[in-house]
């Protein structure tokens, strides 16, 4: 082994990492590492097809929700191939984020440029659709810029392959970046948009409706509702009636659920809200196989030859309060501290052993690293929140419950402050509706909480130390993960 250290997954016959933390492209590749998600595609591809609805998903960070979009998208564009629709729907080769304060026709500017990259990207699946071509063109030379001919050689798509998703929008440096492309060329933004905009109602007339399938994703990170609400009613008009778009909302936190108090925006949402669950833990062994099936030749050898156990991926899955992200991101660092030990280890048993003492580790530095950072009593909040009365969500009107079955007495105050201090710390998180100072008539507010993945592995250090003490025994839900 190098100084540097060695690939944990190359060296027993994989191609990637399998746990990999990233969304799943909208290909035929991603359709088969999607695992456990069945009902969810079908029902995301249904309210794709709404002409005129924006299809929105929320859910807990990290559950896989644009996974979720890009898997059911392909499906839409794969079915119109196989005649099983008349709509042509097209994944987007570029994701959008807003930014906080973020410039509207900056991003506007930024959608227009990636659906012109998808058109072109897919000039030869729309010969039928727009004979004449007449913007295509004008499209082609005004993206003929270095920058973007490096983007479009990684956006080529097949009704049997897929389409590689760019980050385009999301990316630091792209509305700098932007401003560099073709500033010769003459071609003025609004000639650009006008060009964009006609080959869309060329290509999806009234009678070949369908559309290019645009994800507005991580709309929490605008870090209120109202600034959520506030920034894409300024978009409404602009970009949410253009003809040829297809609209999804992806966001965390019930970010998505606020913008229906919206008058501006209500009409425009597909209703109800579609609301991603976390994976069930039944289906994390089927997810991970599918993962060793795809990237390698002898995926039976390479379970064997995995650092880590899949049940002992499936009881961390439970671990982490039921975050994928988390549990990829932890199953990835269990398997290159592995690497780094030296020799492997085969033999079932001692893979359990070694990933139990390197979880401990694990959880208790990080419960070592903010104990003293947290008032003592405050834990009870975390404690009772894990417990199988709330199983890791509740909220503030729920404050009789936690005083009820707490062997500590919890003042309303007290409650309020407990909570900011694991809100600051992360381990927990709050929806995006009001503040804690925005009280009800009782005193407190409606605000909804999870604990976090962080949240979770610190009980579960506190839970391994017997540390627990503040809530009632018989409410242990962790009991039913494996010590």
């Amino acid at each position: 082994m190098s100084k540097y250290g060695s690939d944990p997954y190359a060296t027993i016959g994989l191609t990637e990492n399998p746990f990999v933390v990233q969304a799943l492209r909208a290909d035929e590749q991603g359709r088969r590492l999607l695992v456990g998600r069945d009902d969810e595609i079908m029902e995301v591809a249904r309210r794709l097809h709404k002409k005129g609805k924006i299809t929105c998903l929320d859910g807990h960070v990290g559950v896989g929700k644009t996974s979720l979009v890009n898997v059911a998208a392909f499906e839409c564009f794969r079915d119109y191939f196989a005649g099983e629709t008349s709509q042509l729907l097209i994944p987007s080769v570029v994701s959008f984020q807003l930014k906080p304060r973020g410039d509207v026709d900056e991003f506007c500017y930024e959608v227009f440029r990636g659906v012109a990259q998808t058109l072109l990207s897919h000039q030869e699946y729309l010969k039928d659709r727009d004979p004449e071509k007449s913007q295509l063109p004008h499209i082609h030379a005004w993206l003929n810029a270095p920058l973007i001919e490096q983007l479009s050689a990684a956006s080529r798509i097949d009704p049997n392959g897929g389409v590689a998703t760019m980050g385009l929008a999301s990316d630091a440096n792209s509305v700098s970046a932007s401003r560099q492309i073709n500033q010769s060329a003459g071609f003025e933004r609004s000639g650009f948009e006008v060009a964009v905009r006609n080959t869309l109602d060329r290509i999806f007339t009234a009678g070949n409706e369908g559309g290019v399938v645009c994800v507005i994703d991580n709309i929490e990170l605008l870090e209120s509702g109202d600034a959520a609400r506030k920034t894409l009613e300024a978009l409404r008009d602009k970009l949410f009636n253009v003809n040829g778009l297809r609209w999804v909302f992806c966001g965390a936190n019930g970010v998505i659920h606020s913008l229906a108090a919206s008058p501006r925006l209500t009409a425009f949402l597909s209703s109800p809200i579609i609301n991603v669950e976390n994976v069930k833990s039944a289906s994390i062994i089927p997810l991970i196989r599918a993962r060793l099936a795809e990237f390698s030749t002898d995926p039976h050898k390479v379970e064997e030859e995995l650092p880590i156990d899949l049940e002992d991926l499936e009881s961390l899955y439970r671990i982490v309060n039921t975050n994928l992200r988390d549990l990829l991101g932890l199953a990835d660092d269990f398997c290159e501290s592995c690497a780094r030990s030296g020799k492997p280890i085969r033999i079932r048993s001692k893979k359990h052993d070694k990933y139990i003492e390197w979880l401990a580790k694990e959880t208790s530095d990080r419960y070592d690293a903010l104990s003293s950072r947290i008032s003592q009593n405050a834990w009870a909040v975390l404690d009772i929140a894990m417990s199988k009365i709330f199983r890791g969500t509740f909220g503030t009107a729920d404050y009789t419950s936690f005083n009820q079955n707490s062997t500590i007495k919890i003042e309303r105050s007290t409650f309020l402050k407990w909570l900011r201090e694991l809100l600051k710390l992360e381990l927990i998180s709050k929806d995006l509706n009001e503040d804690l100072s925005d009280s009800d008539a009782d005193g407190l507010s409606r605000d909804v909480f999870s604990v976090t993945a962080k949240g979770a592995l610190v009980y579960y250090a506190r839970r391994k130390r017997r540390e627990n003490y503040s809530v009632a025994p018989d409410q242990d839900w962790m009991q039913r993960v494996h010590y």
